[in-house]
């Protein structure tokens, strides 16, 4: 392993053990999503419904673009990408149709896509980095 791989692991460790004592959901925990190795994207399978919501934690670097993508049975499936798990979507980026975002970071930081679908859905989420 060379030093910026040793360097993302110990990023993504941080946040999975750091982001949850951090940040409380209401119903539960946003779930701290790390690139594996040198991989380029990170896809998420799972159901939502009801006033529920998925909340999941990336640590992002300034420069960087990244897409989001959700895919649902008649696109009942939504998200946000915020800075704070409950915050407002953020102000940089734009949708690209009504599933798939895009946006460079401006700062490097933690950012949110939390997850809604009424009235449910199973959903399947990407999150691609370039």
């Amino acid at each position: 392993m060379n030093f910026r791989q040793i360097t993302l692991l110990l990023l993504c460790a941080v946040a999975f053990f750091a982001l949850p004592s951090l940040v409380q959901a209401q119903e539960q925990e946003a779930q701290s999503l790390c690139f594996p190795g040198t991989g380029k994207t990170v896809v998420v399978k799972s159901f939502i419904g009801g006033e529920a919501h998925d909340s999941y934690a990336l640590h992002l670097r300034a420069g960087r673009k990244f897409s989001v993508t959700i895919e649902s049975k008649a696109n009942r499936a939504g998200f946000t990408v915020s800075t704070s798990e409950f915050g407002e979507q953020v102000s940089f980026g734009k949708f690209n149709g009504k599933n798939t975002w895009t946006g460079t970071i401006p700062e490097t930081g933690v950012y949110f896509i939390s997850v809604v679908a009424h009235p449910d859905a199973h959903y399947t989420l990407r999150v691609t980095r370039e």
